[in-house]
């Protein structure tokens, strides 16, 4: 089991590499959000968010969400057969302290929340420990730890955007936006 006390600071991000670096995102084919679930209807959805969570550390990846509803974020447990909508095992989250059912993100029509599910080894936004059943608002570029898991959210996509456009273009010089099909 992984514990972290609740009166000590939080330790800073591990140097990234790649700061300072010219790094070039990763280029997208579709940058329309996917179709709803068959189990979401149309009375019940809307245009998806559109997220990507940038996991830290020996097994880093970039990992890209649809959400259309609220959503399970944990493990995978192939003893009871349960599957997240958000299996993060491939990226340590046993090793981690990531919960079965750790977390849900919750959509709305103009923001994304986070909720702690009770988790063993609780749910961290910016450095704030989440309290359990509690909506927490996310924004682009959050810090979000799971247990011992740490992942940077982009957000790629809101309902509310008509030109569906990139925002990972946002930072890039105009030469890279053309060269990878971004938007100017």
């Amino acid at each position: 089991m992984v514990t972290k006390p609740l009166n000590q600071p939080r330790q800073p991000l591990e140097e990234d590499p790649e700061v300072g670096r010219d790094v070039i995102p990763p280029q997208f084919q579709d940058t329309q959000p996917s179709p709803p679930p068959p189990d979401v209807t149309a009375e019940r959805s809307g245009p998806a968010w559109r997220i990507l969570f940038h996991v830290t550390g020996p097994q880093a990846s970039t990992v890209g969400l649809d959400i259309w509803r609220v959503t399970v974020m944990g493990r995978a447990d192939p003893m009871s057969a349960f599957q997240p909508d958000l299996d993060l095992a491939p990226y340590g989250a046993m090793r981690h302290g990531v919960s079965r059912r750790h977390a849900l993100v919750r959509p709305a029509e103009n923001s994304l929340y986070l909720i702690d599910q009770n988790s063993t080894n609780g749910t961290w936004v910016n450095g704030q420990r989440l309290a359990p059943g509690r909506d927490f608002p996310l924004t682009d570029g959050d810090t979000i730890e799971l247990g011992a898991l740490r992942m940077s959210m982009r957000i790629v996509h809101t309902p509310g955007d008509e030109t569906h456009t990139d925002r990972l273009s946002e930072g890039l010089p105009i030469n890279k936006r053309k060269r990878f099909g971004w938007p100017r």
